[in-house]
């Protein structure tokens, strides 16, 4: 858990002082000083200008190729393995590109067929797709965190990744229940989950999702499947809608959709 004296305005402030001290006193003017080279590769002469602290050589990498494997013998199993590896055309530069892939777009509704490079992993045609299969998944790398930091109203150093967390934490303080905000995080066997809360009066471990997708659905088979014992109870949109209808205007500092916030810890949106 993030450790609040770095969120504190003396820690801030110190050290916006002394980078000030520091850079008034000219520690960072080397940084400024810029100088112009010529390509070490013999027959370039082409000119670069950098900063005198980067050791950069060669005017563009593939000059520093040229120098970087001259010398070197490729055996002719190496050189048929990476003549198989290459197809392709010929692009202007002279090198040679790998011949792209293609796919339908995993999104039903579109199916559009779409190329793509083969070092890249893709499933959607835009990211519009993207986003409309997966982007209001709480648990979709593509999902929201827009919402996500410190609320001092619930807890001085809790982060919270969502405004349904932070408004189930308001709840249970509301109505005197002890909570602990990520208590535990479990082995599931290739991933690690860890629950949102745990209530240690009644011994339960409760996790509150908005979208119960696939990913979702798999996880808590897996969790379930390792921990029998284990109590753990999911609050879904339907339960979490009546909790809120019930609850919400009794409760200061409630969360809506269209609540705006801002992140009270630095650097987050």
């Amino acid at each position: 858990m993030r450790h609040t004296f770095y969120d504190s305005e003396e820690y801030r402030s110190r050290q916006s002082d002394g980078t000030r001290r520091r850079q008034e006193g000219g520690a960072y003017e080397h940084l400024k000083k810029q100088e112009e080279r010529l390509c070490e590769r013999t027959g370039c002469g082409q000119s670069f200008v950098v900063q005198q602290a980067n050791p950069k050589r060669f005017c563009s990498t593939r000059c520093s190729a040229i120098v970087t494997n001259t010398g070197r013998r490729w055996t002719s199993a190496v050189k048929q393995r990476i003549s198989a590896s290459l197809k392709g055309n010929t692009n202007t530069s002279g090198l040679v590109r790998f011949e792209p892939l293609s796919k339908n777009c995993d999104n039903v509704a579109c199916g559009k067929s779409f190329s793509y490079a083969r070092y890249k992993s893709r499933k959607f045609c835009s990211v519009s797709c993207a986003m409309k299969t997966t982007g209001s998944q709480a648990t979709s790398p593509r999902a929201s965190r827009g919402k996500a930091g410190i609320r001092t109203d619930v807890h001085p150093s809790a982060y919270f990744y969502s405004r349904w967390e932070a408004n189930i934490a308001r709840l249970y303080t509301y109505l005197g229940i002890r909570w602990v905000f990520e208590p535990e995080s479990f082995d599931i066997g290739n991933q690690r989950y860890t629950p949102d809360f745990y209530l240690p009066d009644y011994d339960v471990y409760i996790e509150v999702k908005n979208f119960w997708g696939e990913y979702s659905r798999r996880r808590d088979e897996k969790f379930r499947s390792r921990h029998p014992n284990v109590n753990l109870q999911v609050i879904l949109k339907s339960e979490y809608q009546i909790l809120e209808n019930q609850y919400a205007h009794l409760i200061p500092m409630w969360e809506y959709k269209n609540t705006p916030f801002t992140s009270e810890v630095p650097g987050t949106p």
